[in-house]
């Protein structure tokens, strides 16, 4: 095994540059300010990954545009209703600013929206006809008037109703300028078998429908028929965006405890709903962090099987590295050297972009003064994009090339591969492609509990070889030279 850091051709002068850790210098003080101090990622010029998102409240116009410019992100224009089309006509407004430059250059400027959830609106639920709800024998409708169950055999004409506000502002959007990526944050409608087994199970039309069919195949396929209604609305609205993602469509404790179904639904009927398979992986939310009994990477691995099983390699992600929690403290927040290790196991585990969430409002907001060094929130968004950014230098590994699968079951959904390549030890953890097209390998390898230390995997076809895993991951090429494995460092230290 040959271990060294020169390239194989055209790649590996890109890459080096692309970690640096970004820290402002100390008279910086806003977000805008911090991202121009720090240097930016240098993408791949032509590459197809598409746009980073962001999920939570607005940033500054400048702080939006930059992150456009220079950091691989859409550009965030808001929720996509009618207050934001009568915007557009005013040329002061933000939304009609942004739409303004994404007319000038979409390549350079691609939109982002959110689409407008109308079964969420007080007002639109409120006119909702009876049949939406689930009833007793006498038509009572359960739980009136405060907790309302939907009823998993409510008219379709409700969620096109929903469609059609949704769709209809993304329409009168479209026309005036392009829109790349749709994010339908989800959580509304119909709900998990957790939350309304009690209401579902009193209902006689409900009963009747499911039959004798298990309730997680047939809540699952009336959440599937009812979210199309509405997805294939608002994809029709946009028929040349990049991406549509729903939030989310693929569950990653799919059989980690025996109720693990009561709070989820099952993927291959959740699979069209969304242009790519979609999870949610936030650190320490329903998760033991980078190590332990219930860490993020298996999860994301149990998540990855199910849509790779259904012929889906690739996915868009929502993704976070922690939030102010208060019962958490300072533990709340991962460091972001070990989330960047994690990000470049998801890219190799497929991941093709992300959301970036963030789910507490920051002291002061985004705006003004954000102290002299970049707040973890921004943090996050900058890690994201220098991955984002290293796998466009790696992006035919993804688009031809496949996951290994190693020759482990998964720890908990064991009818599907592990998809890891084994280190002997829990806290070092180690994913790889193969290139459809050459004998030649990328390998990432992760220190998720630290500290740095050296591994050994064997690759299938490829050999035994040794790597150095890294708190920040490392990324690797391998290939067969003068008939021994040699591997090649990709990326550079964090």
């Amino acid at each position: 095994m040959l271990l060294r850091r020169s390239a194989l051709p055209g790649t590996v002068a890109a890459i080096l540059a692309l970690l640096a850790v970004p820290v402002g210098p100390a008279g910086a003080k806003t977000a805008l300010e911090h991202l121009r101090a720090a240097s930016p990622p240098p993408f791949r010029q032509g590459h197809t990954l598409p746009p980073l998102t962001r999920w939570g409240w607005s940033m500054p116009f400048d702080v939006r545009v930059e992150l456009a410019e220079h950091w691989g992100y859409a550009l965030e224009v808001g929720q996509a209703d009618e207050r934001l089309v009568k915007q557009l006509d005013d040329p002061a407004s933000i939304p009609s600013r942004l739409a303004a430059l994404t007319a000038s250059d979409p390549k350079r400027y691609p939109l982002c929206v959110l689409t407008y959830r109308a079964c969420l609106n007080k007002d639109f639920v409120a006119a909702l006809p009876p049949e939406t709800w689930c009833r007793d024998a006498a038509g009572s409708i359960l739980g009136a008037p405060k907790k309302k169950a939907w009823s998993p055999e409510a008219p379709d004409a409700v969620f096109a109703k929903a469609g059609a506000a949704a769709a209809d502002p993304l329409k009168a959007l479209r026309r005036k300028v392009p829109v790349a990526m749709v994010l339908n944050g989800g959580e509304y409608a119909l709900g998990v078998y957790g939350f309304n087994r009690e209401a579902w199970s009193a209902d006689p039309a409900v009963t009747k429908a499911r039959a004798d069919r298990g309730w997680f195949e047939y809540i699952s396929e009336r959440k599937a028929h009812q979210e199309l209604i509405l997805s294939e609305a608002v994809r029709g609205a946009c028929p040349d965006r990049t991406l549509y993602i729903f939030y989310f469509n693929v569950c990653p404790h799919r059989e980690r405890y025996d109720t693990w179904w009561h709070w989820a639904w099952d993927y291959p009927p959740m699979k069209p709903v969304s242009d790519l398979p979609s999870s949610s992986i936030y650190y320490l939310e329903f998760n033991s962090g980078w190590t332990g009994d219930n860490d993020l990477l298996t999860q994301t691995m149990n998540a990855v099987a199910q849509h790779a099983a259904q012929g889906q390699p690739l996915s868009y992600n929502w993704v976070c590295a922690g939030w102010t929690r208060e019962s958490l403290g300072e533990k709340a927040f991962s460091d972001l050297d070990r989330y960047t290790g994690f990000l470049k196991c998801y890219y190799a585990a497929g991941m093709v972009g992300a959301v970036a969430g963030y789910f507490s409002y920051p002291k002061g907001g985004f705006d003004g003064d954000v102290g002299p060094d970049p707040p973890h929130w921004l943090g996050q968004m900058m890690v994201l994009a220098r991955v984002h950014a290293l796998f466009s230098h790696l992006e035919e590994f993804l688009r031809t090339g496949d996951l290994l699968p190693g020759p482990n079951k998964h720890r908990w959904s064991k009818d599907f591969p592990a998809y890891e390549l084994p280190t002997g030890d829990a806290a070092a953890r180690v994913v790889g492609r193969r290139h459809r097209q050459r004998p030649e390998w990328l390998l990432v390898a992760w220190a998720a509990g630290g500290p740095d230390r050296e591994v050994q995997v064997t690759v299938p076809d490829l050999g035994r070889v040794r790597l150095e895993a890294r708190a920040a991951g490392r990324a690797y090429r391998a290939a067969v030279q003068d008939g021994k494995p040699a591997v090649t460092q990709v990326d550079n230290t964090m």
